[in-house]
């Protein structure tokens, strides 16, 4: 059997052009996941990347009225310095343990000048009320994080996300 080189040569780009195609069909985009525990990034779907959310200094307030007592969670300035358009944003997050995904909780703040807040509990004429938070769907996202979206689109403004005695922040332009 003769063959040209020609003809070897068009074999072995098949072959290589093959393996490239195959390749590409069977490896898996790898999901970008956070490098830190109990910390909040927000995912960018545009580029497929993570941005951590602003870890903000907090105090806890107790303000009390003729029959009534609320107790709220403070933080100082106007606003987050991390700004999302999306009303239905992704955040990805990991934990130490798995059933701890399930304690993040979506806080909409009030702003009051320069301080923004929101109420963790208001107790009136003997009726204790908790603020649970926005409701949340959190899911399995990538080897060993959660991703975490809103029910709902969020309406612009404010918003705090916890996950035990931290504050992040971040707010929704809407546009």
């Amino acid at each position: 059997m003769k063959f040209s080189l020609a003809k070897t040569i068009q074999a072995a780009v098949l072959v290589a052009f093959s393996g490239l195609v195959c390749s590409a069909q069977t490896v898996p985009e790898k999901a970008p996941e956070p490098n830190a525990i109990g910390v909040f990034f927000y995912l960018d779907s545009a580029n497929g990347t993570l941005k951590r959310l602003p870890q903000e200094e907090f105090r806890r307030h107790t303000s009390t009225g003729f029959s009534s007592v609320t107790q709220s969670v403070m933080v100082s300035g106007e606003g987050s310095s991390l700004h999302v358009a999306d009303t239905q944003p992704t955040f990805v997050f990991q934990v130490f343990k798995e059933e701890e995904a399930s304690r993040a909780k979506l806080f909409q703040f009030n702003v009051k000048g320069s301080e923004r807040e929101y109420d963790l509990s208001k107790w009136h004429h003997k009726e204790n009320t908790t603020n649970t938070g926005l409701p949340l769907n959190v899911a399995r996202y990538g080897q060993s994080s959660f991703k975490l979206t809103p029910e709902s689109p969020l309406a612009p403004g404010e918003y705090a996300l916890t996950l035990g005695p931290t504050v992040f922040t971040f707010s929704v332009s809407g546009k």
